[in-house]
């Protein structure tokens, strides 16, 4: 009896050190060999092989032969007990680790993310319960997962993944297996290696989606201050203009001008203009409204759209900025920073060229007149 206590100990002590020693080498080899910046499709690859495949094989190996010498499993089942052992250490890597990759960013759903999780969370769930029954049902639930990564952030997506594999996991343990009626080794390899393969899709498009986002944002963003540029200002108007020529809906532009920019440049050198830049901007899209944007159209020329805003209400605007730029725009010491700009609405016969070359006149004038004014038209 002592010896059969000895030997459980033993061999439980063995599987132990072997479970631990998998998420050990997954450490080593993620941090040798793949680059984590768990934002790229092109890092999922390389991150199954090194940081899933090969630790959770070897501790398999271990575990399943530790198991065979102790007489818990015959060793024609050791190769059955490989993939399982495999799959359940890759499936609780792959859901775990992106929830702990986005941790520090993560933050409470939207209200159009809650809507989203729950058509598609009960969805997903529905059709797992009926699989139980109706087994072909379960290959549903793939894509319907695919279609909400497309519109739920991945750190929540990941959350969601993570209760409806934990749902079906011990759904599986108290009904009929999902893919025969028979239960055994062989429906448990069938049940891990689907869901390996679902989470390791959903993640993928996940990861593909948002790369897909940050590099259209990417697109039309400018890298040194951080505002829409030029190619997002002309987007941006052309939707403005249509919505104008459909339902009579106006809008306003205001076009600025750092004054004196070359000579910040000459005195202080580039870097100092390049601050002076991202301060303005910074100080700017604070006093704007949430639906007003502002482009770098320039060097040191700025735009700023404004949907359903009047020539009046857009002159305040501008007269507003010019004022904070002049007084809180302390970049440089004992140097004033000032703006001139051009205003004028949008009218019936405009396209973006026509209205652009008013607004730049108006933003002539005001150079011309001083400087640090606005014109309007």
């Amino acid at each position: 009896m002592v010896n059969e206590e000895t030997n459980y100990l033993l061999y439980l002590t063995i599987s132990a050190l072997a479970d631990t020693l998998a998420p050990y080498i997954a450490t080593l080899l993620i941090k040798r060999y793949v680059e984590i910046n768990y934002h790229y499709v092109k890092v999922l690859v390389p991150f199954a092989f090194y940081g899933a495949l090969i630790p959770t094989f070897i501790s398999g190996v271990i575990i399943s032969l530790n198991l065979a010498i102790g007489g818990y499993i015959s060793m024609s089942e050791v190769y059955r007990f490989i993939p399982i052992l495999m799959f359940a250490d890759s499936l609780g890597l792959f859901l775990l680790f992106p929830i702990y990759k986005h941790f520090d960013t993560l933050s409470m759903p939207t209200l159009k993310e809650w809507k989203h999780i729950a058509f598609y969370g009960i969805s997903a769930s529905i059709l797992m319960c009926c699989a139980f029954y109706y087994h072909y049902l379960i290959f549903l639930v793939l894509p319907i997962l695919l279609i909400a990564s497309f519109k739920i952030r991945m750190s929540v997506i990941m959350i969601m993944l993570f209760v409806i594999v934990t749902e079906m996991i011990v759904m599986s343990a108290h009904n009929n297996d999902l893919f025969t009626n028979q239960r055994g080794i062989e429906s448990i390899v069938m049940l891990m290696t689907y869901l390996i393969s679902l989470v390791f899709v959903v993640i993928g498009m996940s990861l593909h989606n948002a790369e897909l986002i940050a590099n259209i944002k990417l697109a039309h963003t400018d890298s040194l201050t951080q505002t829409k540029n030029a190619k997002a200002y002309k987007e941006k108007i052309s939707q403005l203009i249509s919505l104008y020529q459909r339902y009579q809906t106006a809008f306003s532009i205001i076009l600025l001008d750092i004054d004196d920019f070359k000579s910040i440049n000459d005195n202080y050198g580039h870097r100092v203009g390049d601050i002076v830049l991202t301060d303005m901007c910074s100080l700017i899209q604070k006093n704007i409204r949430t639906n007003d944007t502002l482009f770098r159209v320039g060097g040191e020329e700025f735009v700023i759209l404004l949907p359903i805003t009047s020539l009046s209400e857009a002159k305040d605007v501008a007269d507003k900025l010019k004022t904070i730029v002049a007084n809180d725009l302390t970049t440089i010491e004992n140097r004033q920073i000032t703006v001139s700009l051009g205003v004028t609405e949008v009218h019936n016969e405009d396209t973006e060229d026509l209205m652009y070359r008013r607004v730049d006149e108006l933003l002539y004038r005001s150079k011309h007149n001083g400087k640090n004014m606005v014109t309007s038209q």
